[in-house]
């Protein structure tokens, strides 16, 4: 019994990340690029509708990534050798310390799209706003989409560097 939970929290564990990548390159290479083939209408309602529910979806991956990979840990016996610097310093442990530096910039990356510059992307203008009010939300809305489009990108190749890490550990480590 006890290998297979530890089999059903790794499983858990890669299917978290899988889904964060993918998901991250996915939105990040392949859909964002394609959307100025649309009217700009219709791109700023689709990115605002699919950015919601990306958003929340990259949260569940995230916070689930990081309970499974406790788990793991846990059933593994290992869940105090993280702080220890002899096991630090070994090849596993290394891959780990890079695996958990890479998530801890993942959740500030997300915290600050997620809470600080996706409010100021969607903007919504009263009725009667006049059009300096326009342009000048226009102009600081490209700012901030900007900042955006560089954090994503980094989450997407962060997070493939630290799916590479995970697979250096599944095989012993880094070296």
């Amino acid at each position: 019994m006890d290998p297979l939970i530890l089999k059903v929290f790794l499983s858990l564990h890669v299917a978290f990340a899988a889904l964060f990548v993918g998901g991250n390159v996915f939105m990040d290479f392949l859909l964002s690029p394609r959307l100025d083939l649309i009217p700009p209408g219709q791109a700023a309602r689709l990115g605002e509708k699919l950015g919601n529910d990306f958003a929340i979806f990259n949260w569940i991956c995230l916070i689930g990534i990081m309970v499974t990979g406790w788990l793991v840990l846990w059933r593994k016996g290992m869940h105090h050798s993280v702080f220890d610097i002899d096991f630090i310093q070994t090849s596993y442990g290394v891959a780990l310390v890079i695996k958990e530096i890479i998530w801890t910039t993942l959740i500030f990356t997300g915290a600050a799209m997620t809470f600080y510059l996706r409010p100021r992307v969607i903007v919504k203008l009263p009725y009667d706003a006049s059009r300096e009010e326009i342009e000048s939300k226009r102009e600081e809305t490209m700012n901030y989409s900007k900042y955006m489009r560089w954090m994503a990108r980094y989450n997407g190749v962060a997070a493939v560097v630290a799916l590479l890490a995970a697979v250096f550990m599944a095989n012993g480590g880094i070296w």
